[in-house]
């Protein structure tokens, strides 16, 4: 496991976390869940979430649809949820 910052904006937030994951996909997902997802994330999925990993600085950048996916994969849920109300 390593330490993971994940970042992204809303229209109401700016989001500044540390998190531990296996992978960056899974920490923005981690974060995210822990979080939830707000309604500007719903409705945007071109919205960008950066990931940067603690020991080598290496940032990834993933759109939340992605990131959405694999929330729901690790909770066990449908990949994809058609109605925002379902969360």
């Amino acid at each position: 496991m390593n330490d993971y910052l994940v970042q992204y904006a809303d229209n109401d937030v700016m989001v500044h976390e540390w998190t531990k994951a296996d992978s960056p996909l899974d920490a923005a997902a981690n974060v995210l869940i822990d979080r939830g997802f707000s309604a500007m994330l719903h409705q945007n999925d071109e919205t960008l979430i950066i990931v940067v990993c603690k020991t080598n600085w290496q940032a990834g950048v993933y759109p939340v649809s992605d990131v959405r996916a694999r929330a729901n994969h690790m909770l066990g849920l449908p990949i994809e949820i058609n109605h925002p109300n379902d969360w």
